[in-house]
């Protein structure tokens, strides 16, 4: 149902599916028996050092296109690979792109992201918050609609993407994606697969894209931002992305339902902020990198590694079992000020 969608060619597709045979050695070497281990390459997609938004970005850009923008604007942390990507994409297209970023403006000379936001001579917008503002969305969302309204006083079209690009448009991305690696897996049973889960759309499309497909796997979204429960006792961030898989469900065009149950949010190595690393974030970056030359970044994939070795060195999964870590990219990341 998704050929209905415009969509833009942007990616290298389908990105690689391999085994990470040497990390499972490696766990056998401390005692362990681990399952099949396989990993989903979606930071080798092919556009600005990789990662998962350019799946979202096929989607988002050509529906910008259909309604005839010239500008893209869009925002996130200073080093969000989301801002860097759009970017890279935009100039691509044809679009002038604005990335509101949270601000005060770093000193010294640009590190990550903004090192090559400094080579595509990005326009950036820098964010801080106002006063009767309490969080950093509030302050980004003030610009946006501010910037969309400066531009087109100029006679231009803006395009808004909000934060990672967590829309039901960008979420298709990921629903298409989880056709792409079943094709890949052929029949190969999957049991659960780990995912970081930054801003809720890529969560999104893998939950819709499964249901669409009848996938059974356990689907583990791993928060890299705690945020408590409400007085309801719900995490804002997972009603969030629940009411977002619902509108992709609904406007995908597929004929899925989706469950109470089928948005997992874990969130017990999410640390004590966003972009803050944790001990086992880090160790996950070095056994990753030692046993397998595959490096993650230390704002989101790390986290949702880390995640996976907790589980596998707790022995929740048997050697007959096989889980999946969809690595979604942000390797600048590593070379950033934290």
């Amino acid at each position: 149902m998704l050929g209905m969608f415009p969509r833009l060619s942007i990616g290298i597709f389908p990105t690689p599916l391999g085994r990470l045979e040497a990390l499972e050695a490696a766990l056998r070497s401390e005692g362990l028996q681990p399952p099949t281990i396989l990993i989903k390459r979606d930071d080798l997609s092919g556009l600005a050092l990789g990662g998962n938004k350019v799946r979202k970005l096929e989607f988002l850009l050509a529906d910008a296109q259909l309604q005839g923008c010239d500008t893209l604007i869009t925002c996130g942390a200073a080093q969000s690979n989301h801002a860097l990507q759009t970017a890279a994409a935009g100039g691509k297209f044809g679009f002038h792109t604005i990335c509101v970023l949270d601000g005060p403006e770093p000193v010294g000379p640009p590190a990550g992201n903004l090192l090559l936001h400094s080579i595509l001579n990005t326009e950036i917008v820098w964010c801080t918050l106002q006063e009767g503002e309490s969080r950093k969305e509030q302050a980004r969302r003030r610009i946006m609609l501010e910037t969309a309204e400066r531009l087109k006083t100029a006679g231009k079209r803006p395009y808004s993407i909000p934060t990672g690009g967590s829309t039901w448009v960008g979420s298709l991305g990921y629903v298409e994606a989880v056709r792409e690696l079943l094709h890949q897996l052929d029949d190969t049973v999957v049991d659960a697969v780990y995912f970081a889960s930054g801003s809720g759309g890529t969560q999104a499309g893998i939950v819709v894209g499964a249901r669409a497909c009848n996938w059974n796997a356990i689907l583990n979204g791993v928060d890299v931002d705690y945020i408590p429960a409400d007085s309801a006792g719900i995490r804002p961030f997972w009603r969030a992305i629940d009411r977002l898989t619902r509108e992709t469900a609904e406007k995908s065009g597929e004929d899925v339902t989706v469950p109470a149950d089928a948005v997992v949010l874990n969130s017990e190595y999410a640390g004590p902020a966003y972009g803050a690393p944790t001990a086992e974030s880090e160790a996950a970056i070095r056994i990753l990198a030692r046993t397998e030359g595959i490096f993650l970044d230390p704002v989101y994939t790390a986290k949702a590694f880390a995640a996976l070795l907790g589980d596998l060195r707790s022995n929740k999964y048997g050697p007959a079992a096989t889980v999946l870590f969809w690595h979604t990219g942000g390797s600048a990341g590593l070379f950033a000020p934290h």
